[in-house]
């Protein structure tokens, strides 16, 4: 009995033991396995962060490498020889080019009052601003005049008058057109005057034909025309006074030139003058073109440039006098 006890016992304890060892056995396995979990875990971030540090190690490789590179570069361009810049030349601008004055090639267009910019007339070539022509029938001019400064007579042909167009200073200094109608022996002396004028900055007030102031007959107009102070000449008409005797202007050698400032002065016994033209008063006595614009007397160069023509001038005869009047006899 004793004996199957101290069997039994031992048995126990044996059993007791084995349960122990099966028991830390079964805790050892556990933790075996969770050891070996967790190795494997940090295998794992040891082989990332190995990658990670390789990744870093190659770029900071690169970026060493292309450092010493661009050093490299920078050295050798150190030590190439510099060449000489070539000097460029400064490109010189070309010089604009002053545009060609357009200037008129005539007064074609252009009538009677229209003032013109004088940097529109050649002075190379001013004899183009001075024309006349034959005065047709059925034409313009000859509409304008038939009847009125012109008709039909014994004295004068329309053959022998000329139309003359030109170009004249007004009071203001301006390039103004004006017309004149001539006979044709004096045609080109008026021509030579008028250009002369111009170039020599001589003032006409106006210059239109009579017949922009017509009123019904020669006299009547000629007054008119005067009282508004334009320059004519042709107009087929008798001597102022008379009814019988025919003017030079009939003729068309005669021309009236700035009227107010140089009117027909009738004298008294005591020398004193007096004119028709209420406007023209102060210009009939003490006469001076050194003191009054426009005033003809010997010094003035309408006076010498007529006179040189061959012209007579009003101003000369005796009573009355005419300071307006220039004429050319015929021989």
């Amino acid at each position: 009995m004793k004996n199957w006890n101290f069997k039994y016992i031992a048995f126990t304890l044996e059993c007791i033991i084995l349960l122990l060892v099966a028991i830390m056995l079964g805790i050892s396995i556990r933790k075996a396995v969770r050891l070996t979990k967790e190795t494997e875990i940090l295998q794992e971030e040891v082989k990332e962060l190995q990658a990670e540090l390789r990744k870093v190690e190659k770029e900071k490789a690169e970026k060493e490498t292309e450092q010493v590179t661009e050093e490299s570069k920078e050295v050798m361009t150190e030590l190439q020889p510099t060449a000489t810049p070539i000097p460029t030349a400064t490109p010189t601008e070309a010089p604009t080019p002053t545009p060609e004055p357009m200037y008129l090639e005539d007064l074609t267009g252009y009538v009677p009052g229209d003032i013109i910019d004088d940097g529109q007339i050649d002075p190379m070539g001013i004899d183009r601003y001075f024309t006349s022509s034959m005065i047709v029938e059925g034409d313009e001019v000859y509409n304008r005049i038939i009847g009125r400064s012109y008709y039909e007579n014994d004295n004068i042909q329309l053959q022998n008058l000329r139309y003359i167009k030109l170009i004249h200073r007004n009071y203001e200094g301006q390039t103004q057109v004006g017309e004149l109608i001539v006979n044709e022996a004096i045609e080109a002396d008026i021509i030579d005057i008028f250009t002369e004028f111009y170039l020599s900055g001589y003032q006409v007030y106006s210059m239109f034909l009579i017949d922009n102031f017509w009123t019904g007959d020669g006299d009547s107009s000629d007054f008119a025309s005067i009282d508004v102070n334009n320059t004519s000449a042709f107009c087929y008409r008798t001597v102022t006074g008379s009814s019988t005797n025919l003017s030079n202007h009939a003729y068309g050698l005669a021309i009236d030139l700035n009227p107010l400032e140089n009117p027909y002065v009738r004298f008294d016994g005591d020398g004193y003058g007096s004119s028709a033209h209420a406007n023209a008063q102060a210009y009939n006595n003490n006469r001076s073109s050194a003191e009054m614009p426009h005033v003809i007397d010997h010094e003035d160069l309408a006076f010498q440039l007529f006179a040189q023509h061959g012209f007579t001038w009003g101003g000369d005869w005796n009573n009355p006098k005419d300071y307006q009047h220039f004429q050319k006899e015929l021989g």
